[in-house]
C-alpha cells in the first residue's frame, strides 16, 4: 500500500512538472476559427496564395494530412489549405497574412481552423452535437468523421495544445448560411462561445468573437437575409464584432466567396482585430499602438504584481497629517533608485479614486509584464490641500476648489520631499512626472508647466476648467521646448470640457512646442482616463521620438 502511495505521488509530481514544463509566449497570438464552408474555404487556392507566406504565420493541423507532411497537433507555416487536407482558400489565410504584415516583427500568429461545410451552429454545441450528427447527411458525416466525430472537442483539444506555446487572443466565426432565418442563432452562438471560455479557462473580457456576414445582398447572396440576424450578435455577446461582407465578391452559387472575396474578408477580420489590439497603420506603413487593447485593465494572476500601500506624511502647508496611496512596481528593490509619477484625481475623488475606479496597479502590472514601461513608483495623493480633505459635502464649495490650487505648495514642499526620503528615488526633473484626470489634469498642467525645473513629463487627461489660460501656463514656450521631455493631452471627443485641452493645444501648435494631442472616442469618464494612463505611461522615463507625436491620433 505504501509503495502504491509513493508511486502515485511520484507520478503526480512528474505530471505537475510536465504540465509546467512549458511557458506561454505572449507574442504568439493564437486564433480559433470555426464554422461552415466559408470558414473551410471553397475557393481555388491560387499561386499567389502560397507564395511568400511569412513563417511568423502558423497553422496548427487539426487533422492528419500525410500528403502534405502534416500531423495533427503540430504547428506548420500557414501555407493553404488551412482547414482540412482538401479544403480551399479561406478567410483565415488573409486574416493571418494581414496580421503578421501589420504587427511588430516579434509577434507571431497561429490559426486553428475546424470547420464543416453545410453544418448548423448546433454542430458546435457540445450538448446537442450528438443528436445533430445523427440526422446529418452522409456527405457531412464524412467530414465530421475526420474530427473523430466531434468537431467541437477537436477544436478544444487543439486549443489546449496551442495554449502550451501561445495565448488565445480571439475567436473567428463564419457560419449562418445553414441557420438562415433562425432568430435564435445569436443565443446558440453564445452557448458555444461560453463553453469555449469555460473549457479553455478564457476570460470573455479579453477574448473577442469576430463573426463575418454571409455573401451580401450586393452580391446576390442567397442567405443575405441572415445578415440582419448576425448583426444582433453584439447584443447577446458584448465582446463580439460583426465583419461586413459588403463588396466581397461572391461565387456563382451565391453562397460562397471567390478567392478575391476571401482575401478581402480575411483582411477585414484582421483590421478589426488590429483595432481591438489598439493598433493602427500610420501613413499606411508604420504600425503604432494608439489605444489600449482588450484586457489591458483585467487582472492576470500569472504575472508578477506590484504593491499598493497607504502612507501618511506631515504637511506643514496644511498643518496636519495627510494621506497618499503609493504603488511600487513588481520586483521593487530598496537598493535601486526609481523615477516617480505623481498621479492626481478629479474633483470628486481623493487618494483612493484611481485605485477604486481606474485599476492603475493592474494596468501597470500588465504593461510591466509586456516590457512596455520603465519601473516607476506611482504616488496618488489627495489633491485637496485642506484639513478636511474628504470628498464629502459640497465638493464645489469655494474653499474646496481653492484647496486644489493650494495643493501645489503641499506637493512641492511636503509630499515630494517625504516620498524622496521614504523611498529610493531619483531627485531631478528628468525622473519626475505629473499627470491627472479632470481637475487633476488641470492641476498637472498648472503645477507641471509652472515648475519646469521639477517635472519634465506632464500629462493631462480631460483637463478641467481649473486649467490656466495657455499664455499663463507657458509664458515662455522656448523654455518649455528645452526642459520638457513630454507634454501630453488626451480627451474624449464628446467631452464637454474638451475646449480646455484644445485651446492649450492650439497655443502650443502656434508656438511650435512639441506635444501629443490625443483625442479618442469617448466622454468624461474613466474609460478615457484609463486609456490615457495606459498610453502616457509607456513614454515615461525613456528616450522619446518627438517626430512621432503627430501620429498619436485615434
Amino acid at each position: 500500500m505504501m509503495k502504491s502511495i509513493i508511486k502515485f505521488f511520484a507520478f503526480a509530481v512528474l505530471f505537475s512538472i510536465g504540465q509546467k514544463g512549458y511557458s506561454q509566449d505572449a507574442d504568439f497570438q493564437v486564433y480559433l476559427s470555426f464554422g461552415q464552408s466559408n470558414m473551410e474555404g471553397s475557393a481555388k487556392i491560387e499561386p499567389q496564395d502560397k507564395v511568400g507566406v511569412d513563417d511568423r504565420f502558423q497553422v496548427l493541423a487539426a487533422v492528419d494530412c500525410p500528403e502534405m507532411g502534416r500531423k495533427m497537433g503540430n504547428w506548420y507555416t500557414a501555407i493553404p489549405p488551412l482547414c482540412r487536407c482538401t479544403t480551399g482558400l479561406t478567410l483565415t489565410d488573409y486574416f493571418g497574412k494581414t496580421m503578421v504584415a501589420d504587427l511588430p516583427k516579434n509577434v507571431k500568429i497561429g490559426i486553428i481552423n475546424v470547420a464543416v461545410g453545410g453544418c448548423k451552429i448546433e454542430l458546435f454545441d457540445k450538448d446537442k452535437s450528438e443528436s445533430y450528427i445523427a440526422t446529418a447527411p452522409d456527405w457531412m458525416k464524412g467530414m465530421i468523421k475526420q474530427y473523430d466525430g466531434n468537431p467541437y472537442a477537436r477544436l478544444v483539444e487543439m486549443a489546449r495544445i496551442a495554449q502550451k506555446k501561445g495565448v488565445i487572443k480571439g475567436i473567428l466565426l463564419h457560419q449562418g448560411e445553414s441557420n438562415t432565418n433562425d432568430t435564435l442563432w445569436p443565443k446558440k452562438v453564445k452557448i458555444v462561445y461560453d463553453n469555449l471560455m469555460k473549457d479553455l479557462n478564457l476570460d470573455p473580457k479579453k477574448v473577442p468573437l469576430l463573426s463575418g456576414e454571409t455573401v451580401g445582398e450586393d452580391q446576390n447572396g442567397k442567405c443575405a437575409v441572415m445578415n440582419k440576424i448576425i448583426a444582433k450578435l453584439p447584443q447577446t455577446i458584448p465582446n463580439s464584432y460583426v465583419i461586413s461582407s459588403s463588396g466581397c465578391a461572391g461565387a456563382d452559387d451565391n453562397l460562397h466567396f471567390t478567392a478575391a472575396g476571401y482575401r478581402e474578408l480575411g483582411k477585414r477580420y484582421a483590421q478589426r482585430m488590429l483595432s481591438l489590439l489598439g493598433y493602427k497603420l500610420d501613413d499606411g506603413k508604420t504600425i503604432l499602438r494608439i489605444h489600449a487593447p482588450i484586457g489591458y485593465d483585467q487582472l492576470n494572476s500569472n504575472i508578477p504584481s506590484g504593491k499598493v500601500e497607504s502612507i501618511s506624511y506631515n504637511s506643514k502647508m496644511v498643518g496636519s497629517l495627510r494621506k497618499a496611496t503609493v504603488y511600487t512596481p513588481p520586483g521593487f528593490n530598496t537598493k535601486k533608485k526609481y523615477p516617480v509619477l505623481y498621479l492626481l484625481h478629479g474633483i470628486g475623488g481623493d487618494e483612493k479614486e484611481w485605485l477604486n475606479e481606474g485599476n492603475p496597479q493592474i494596468i501597470l502590472d500588465n504593461l510591466y509584464a509586456e516590457g512596455k514601461i520603465e519601473p516607476m513608483i506611482v504616488v496618488m495623493p489627495n489633491g485637496r490641500a485642506m484639513k478636511d480633505d474628504s470628498a464629502s459635502g459640497n465638493i464645489m464649495a469655494p474653499e474646496k476648489i481653492e484647496a486644489f490650487a493650494v495643493f501645489e505648495k503641499d506637493l512641492l514642499n511636503d509630499l515630494i520631499p517625504f516620498i524622496e526620503k521614504k523611498y529610493s528615488t531619483y531627485k531631478d526633473s528628468e525622473h519626475r512626472a505629473i499627470a491627472g484626470l479632470s481637475m487633476g489634469g488641470g492641476q498637472s498642467l498648472n503645477f507641471g508647466l509652472g515648475n519646469l525645473d521639477q517635472f519634465a513629463w506632464v500629462g493631462a487627461f480631460s483637463a478641467a476648467p481649473n486649467t490656466k489660460m495657455p499664455e499663463e501656463l507657458l509664458p515662455n514656450p522656448e523654455e518649455a521646448k528645452k526642459k520638457l521631455q513630454l507634454l501630453w493631452f488626451s480627451c474624449g471627443d464628446n467631452d464637454r470640457l474638451i475646449d480646455n485641452s484644445k485651446r492649450t493645444h492650439d497655443y502650443l501648435d502656434k508656438n511650435e512646442v512639441p506635444h501629443i494631442y490625443y483625442i479618442e472616442p469617448g466622454v468624461h469618464d474613466f474609460k478615457v482616463w484609463k486609456n490615457g494612463l495606459y498610453m502616457f505611461s509607456q513614454f515615461l522615463f525613456k528616450p522619446v521620438d518627438q517626430s512621432s507625436f503627430a501620429s498619436y491620433k485615434f
